[in-house]
């Protein structure tokens, strides 16, 4: 399937499946790696292709430190994460800055419905998903696979335990946020990588703050006897059919 490049009206580029028009669309918002790439790749695609054959916009920005937000001499993906951060810079803010462009240029446009805005993603994708909602209040819905909720607990993080910055980016953090969004977690039980414990921990935050103060928030955590770290197909297509039971085709 074609792959649109674009860039929003402040000049930042994403990636886009084909838009169907004319009227404002549902939109998934989707994160795993660079944009590109994280449209084309299964099993991270699978979720905004299925979507897509629904009639959803599917669009997806590169990560930060990945694709074309690579800076030139720095480190890439997750070294990158650790070099930005070592140095005082939040990733989050600057991420969630971009993903706001390109929310208000598509709905300026027609071609995102506002009140159908979902985020999307895979592991570190995940984390940057559940941020990019808490920075925007269009996005009503959450899915993350296997997500990262506390950058301590990736191995890449070992010696930053003392950075003032981390717990601040810490998802814990954003409950009161998240609280008012439908959001829907799915992750192994063994998930050394992102740390199993730490999820179950947020969502049972989450979920105690959604029922104590946003009655109309939903907290939905799958925890499966499944090995490792990893985004299985089958998760991807509950995930499609969650996200069309909360913002509709």
């Amino acid at each position: 399937m074609k792959i649109m490049t674009c860039n929003a009206a402040a000049g930042t580029a994403f990636s886009m499946l084909p838009p169907f028009g004319p009227d404002p669309a549902p939109t998934l918002l989707l994160f795993a790696m660079a944009g590109a790439d994280t449209l084309s790749t299964e099993p991270y695609c699978r979720v905004g292709r299925l979507l897509h054959e629904q009639g959803w916009n599917v669009v997806s920005l590169d990560l930060p430190c990945h694709g074309d937000d690579r800076a030139v001499g720095e480190p890439e993906e997750l070294a990158g994460w650790v070099a930005r951060i070592a140095r005082g810079a939040d990733i989050v803010a600057a991420f969630q800055a971009r993903v706001n462009d390109v929310v208000e240029h598509l709905v300026a446009l027609g071609i995102a419905d506002p009140g159908r805005i979902a985020a999307a993603g895979t592991s570190r994708g995940g984390f940057m998903a559940l941020h990019a909602a808490v920075g925007n209040p269009h996005i009503r819905a959450v899915a993350a696979f296997a997500p990262v909720t506390d950058l301590l607990a990736l191995h890449e993080f070992a010696g930053q335990e003392e950075n003032p910055l981390l717990p601040e980016l810490n998802l814990m953090q954003a409950v009161e946020t998240l609280a008012a969004r439908a959001t829907w977690l799915i992750i192994g039980n063994a998930d050394e990588r992102v740390d199993t414990a730490r999820v179950v921990a947020f969502a049972h935050s989450l979920s105690i703050t959604s029922q104590q103060r946003n009655p109309a928030g939903e907290v939905t955590l799958c925890v499966l006897p499944v090995p490792g770290h990893c985004s299985l197909a089958e998760w991807h297509n509950e995930a499609a059919e969650w996200l069309l039971t909360k913002l509709g085709q």
